[in-house]
């Protein structure tokens, strides 16, 4: 047997692997449950918002018409210069639970949006702090079954991916991939059950915090030069062996991040090389045997296996669709396509990541 057979086999064991991995997310159901929280304490909504005029409005009116109605509401106006502000005030007038906060320029040495987030946090008076990426829609239970896992699981932090909602062909093409690298590589629910912090994962677009803890630690001050904060407090907290968890959204929590093809493909580039553990070459060696394991599958292996490997590729391309609450049968039709895009995201990420000068929302980010 030859030299290729046998990484040929290897490969077909890595499929499997990504396979059970996607079936075990698939089987455990990584979602919130519905339940009622232990008291009323008060919560702490804190959203960072910079140029999210359109977006601002459709959020506070959810979060104003949540069943769990103990909460304030404080958005920190990043030096917005569109109407983000103005719409802010028009909501404030509506409901008295919420406040802005209208920021200053950047300190030396913060990126915004970790320093929007410890701003935030100063100003909270609630026992748990919720962060919001603006461009996040919520149901009315949302909060009410947020704090209750947090409580029942005697959590430090909850995050959530919310269910990407993608509208364009060109958002098809490319934000499948995420979930697709996320749900194949990570058991969600070992993020709560596990102390490794190879089994870290958070995601910025929505992070419960218990406050005490939260303001013990100082997460956003600690890391306000990081990128990718997120990971890198959840990375943080395991290390310190306290208890996280982190979970998909369903009809609970939803985003539509970018608008078009364009905003998508710049918008992950950024963030590629964070699922893998901000390394430019283990991203690229995850690119290139995901493009070159089904050819050398197809005519290295007999039929038995390599029917084995594209039958575990596809399934699971099937499951992941189905747990993200995208269509199962575009994914699979666009799955080339979307391969096709994801190497040029690598690309472009590893062109991000080794630049000295990249900016994101008018500002330089690394």
């Amino acid at each position: 047997m030859t030299f290729i057979f046998y990484i040929s086999l290897v490969l077909l064991l890595l499929a499997v692997i990504r396979f059970l991995v996607v079936l075990f997310n698939f089987l455990t159901q990584p979602f919130l449950t519905t339940r009622s929280p232990s008291g009323a304490p008060l919560v702490s909504v804190l959203i960072p918002a910079r140029n999210e005029e359109e977006n601002i409005s459709t959020l506070l009116n959810d979060l104003v018409r949540q069943q769990y109605a103990h909460i304030e509401i404080i958005v920190y106006n990043d030096c917005s210069t569109d109407g983000t502000e103005a719409a802010v005030k028009a909501q404030i007038k509506s409901d008295e639970r919420i406040r802005i906060i209208n920021g200053n320029d950047l300190p030396n040495g913060w990126l915004g949006k970790n320093n929007a987030c410890y701003q935030l946090a100063t100003q909270a008076k609630g026992a748990y702090l919720l962060f919001l990426d603006a461009d996040v829609s919520v149901a009315p239970h949302f909060v009410g079954n947020a704090v209750a896992q947090l409580q029942r699981k005697r959590l430090v932090l909850l995050s959530m991916f919310p269910r990407q909602v993608t509208k364009t062909w060109g958002e098809l093409l490319v934000v499948p991939n995420m979930n697709w690298i996320l749900l194949s590589l990570l058991p969600l629910r070992l993020v709560q059950w596990s102390r490794k912090r190879s089994l870290a994962a958070a995601n910025g677009q929505m992070m419960l915090f218990d406050a005490q803890h939260y303001h013990a630690h100082q997460w956003h001050y600690q890391f306000r030069h990081s990128a990718v904060e997120d990971i890198t407090i959840s990375r943080a907290i395991k290390r310190k062996r306290l208890r996280m968890a982190t979970l998909l959204g369903s009809d609970d929590i939803s985003c539509r991040m970018y608008h078009d093809f364009s905003d998508a493909l710049n918008g992950f580039s950024k963030n590629v090389c964070a699922f893998f553990g901000s390394s430019t070459y283990v991203t690229l060696a995850f690119a290139v045997i995901g493009t070159l394991a089904p050819f050398l599958i197809l005519f290295t292996l007999p039929f038995p296996l390599s029917f084995a490997f594209f039958f575990s590729m596809l399934f699971a391309r099937m499951l992941v669709s189905d747990l993200s609450g995208q269509s199962v049968f575009k994914n699979v039709m666009l799955w080339p396509l979307q391969h096709l895009v994801f190497l040029f995201m690598v690309y472009k990420s590893i062109r991000f990541y080794r630049g000295k000068n990249i900016i994101w929302k008018g500002r330089r980010v690394k």
